[in-house]
């Protein structure tokens, strides 16, 4: 009769351990799918994130690109102001002229 309860004490320490590890397996596998999600929904934000940069970096090239044709085209200007037919054309503008220069003008 000792020996039942005994077997009997071992059986259900075994069915104890079994269902230890059942809850444990199932709290891991709770653990490990919560972080799959979290990670998803990070990889995802931060794949949104770099798709917005990407997109800033570019308009910043472009712009940048603007700016150096807008510092070319003043580098230009600048060196026709110090030239004569700068000079000319603003005279002109004026109403400057040379001195044996005559000027005729339309009629409205």
């Amino acid at each position: 009769m000792e020996e039942n309860k005994r077997a009997a004490g071992r059986l259900n320490e075994i069915r104890q351990r079994r269902i230890r590890n059942r809850r444990m397996i199932v709290g891991i596998s709770f653990v490990v799918f919560a972080f799959c999600i979290v990670m998803g929904i990070q990889m995802v934000q931060k794949n949104s994130s770099l798709k917005k940069l990407k997109e800033q970096e570019s308009k910043l090239a472009q712009q940048y690109q603007q700016e150096l044709q807008i510092s070319e085209n003043l580098k230009d200007k600048e060196q026709y102001v110090h030239t004569d037919e700068y000079l000319e054309e603003m005279a002109r503008k004026l109403g400057l002229l040379y001195p044996d220069e005559v000027i005729f003008k339309p009629e409205d």
